[in-house]
């Protein structure tokens, strides 16, 4: 349940997609209009940082569950009240912050929710659906098997290890310092959101 990493990391996206586009350092007046290439930038980093925050997760507890036990339901519930509200913090402060964040989750939202729903329905819903995979050829989620399989392989995954909660608060914590940071040091451009 780290849908708060995926945003936040969607969010730090959009700047660096600016960033890669104008350098280190950015003026927030100049020039958005005629480089707008900056946001496309950002969302393909969005696209990339889930596989990326995915695989980082076999460090981290990663086992929040609305019906396993105690502890789980805690960080279930923790997670999902984080997870609205940063992207409410998001959407309030810039409109662009939704488009990193919703390309940092579409692999969830492409490969749990679209290819199960499409394959349960043939099915009639039966209870379970959540634990089918169907079509995984489709999945994006191939790109975190990639990496676990490369670069992550034959180490020790921690999913469900309660101890390992405290590496996800962790992460949590660093991905919001770092929006801090790119916030103060390369603002995104005032004055073109509505195009």
């Amino acid at each position: 349940m780290m849908i708060p990493a995926h945003a936040l990391a969607g969010i730090a996206c959009i700047h660096l997609g600016l960033m890669a586009s104008h350098g280190h350092h950015v003026h927030p007046l100049k020039g958005s209009r005629e480089q707008k290439g900056w946001l496309w930038v950002g969302i393909l980093l969005a696209f990339l940082s889930h596989a990326v925050v995915d695989a980082l997760a076999i460090f981290t507890y990663h086992d929040g569950s609305p019906s396993g036990s105690i502890f789980s339901q805690f960080v279930f519930w923790f997670w999902l009240a984080g997870a609205v509200a940063v992207i409410y913090w998001a959407i309030y402060n810039d409109r662009r912050y939704g488009y990193g964040i919703l390309t940092a989750l579409s692999y969830d939202i492409w490969d749990h929710w679209i290819l199960r729903s499409i394959s349960c329905a043939t099915d009639g819903f039966p209870d379970g659906c959540m634990s089918v995979y169907a079509y995984e050829h489709l999945h994006l989620h191939q790109l975190e098997w990639f990496i676990l399989d490369t670069v992550f392989d034959g180490v020790e995954r921690h999913y469900g290890d309660e101890s390992y909660f405290i590496v996800e608060l962790c992460c949590v914590m660093l991905l919001c310092a770092s929006i801090g940071w790119l916030r103060k040091h390369a603002p995104l451009p005032m004055g073109d959101e509505e195009e």
